[in-house]
């Protein structure tokens, strides 16, 4: 067989452990990588330095309202009306006016509901009421009106009582109430 020849009959297994010999390389120093970077962080006014075991960092400042990034003495200036995007100022105030509907607004649209609902219903109960108010008062008309005949019988009683005592000429006498 020719050199070529042999070159080109490569052993699957071993290519196999090459490669993977090779990924696991490249994902171990993926892992150092973004191991080696360090993120100092100020609650001050000072910048956030993100910086790497290379010497290159970067650099994120806000002042005067733009956001500030450099790196490797490049830097780029962003107003921070445009670091956040439309969208999602539309969301977040949507998402706001949501909240204050739920904490505010709906035990307000509740309480008026239950008002107009309880308003029927008072209304009805007057009804039944009246309604009652009225029977009663019928019925103390009727009353009244059997007491007062029944007064008007006993008065007649009593006069042609004492009239026919009178035509007998006895003496009538009334007694009187011990007080």
């Amino acid at each position: 067989m020719s050199a070529q020849a042999q070159e080109r009959a490569v052993d699957p297994a071993q290519l196999e452990r090459e490669i993977s010999e090779r990924v696991e390389q490249a994902v171990s120093e993926a892992v150092n990588a973004t191991t080696e970077r360090t993120v100092v962080r100020n609650t001050g006014q000072s910048p956030i330095i993100i910086s790497e075991n290379n010497g290159e960092s970067v650099t994120i400042d806000f002042k005067d309202g733009n956001l500030i990034i450099s790196q490797d003495g490049n830097t780029r200036q962003i107003p921070w009306r445009d670091a956040v995007p439309q969208g999602a100022v539309d969301i977040a105030q949507s998402m706001a006016a949501i909240v204050f509907f739920l904490v505010v607004g709906w035990p307000i649209a509740r309480a008026i509901a239950r008002r107009i609902s309880r308003r029927g219903e008072t209304r009805a109960t007057d009804t039944v009421l009246r309604q009652q108010f009225e029977a009663r008062f019928e019925n103390l008309e009727r009353n009244l009106d059997t007491v007062a005949i029944e007064m008007e019988k006993l008065s007649e009683a009593q006069r042609f009582t004492t009239k026919l005592l009178a035509e007998r000429g006895e003496r009538v006498t009334v007694p009187m109430h011990e007080r």
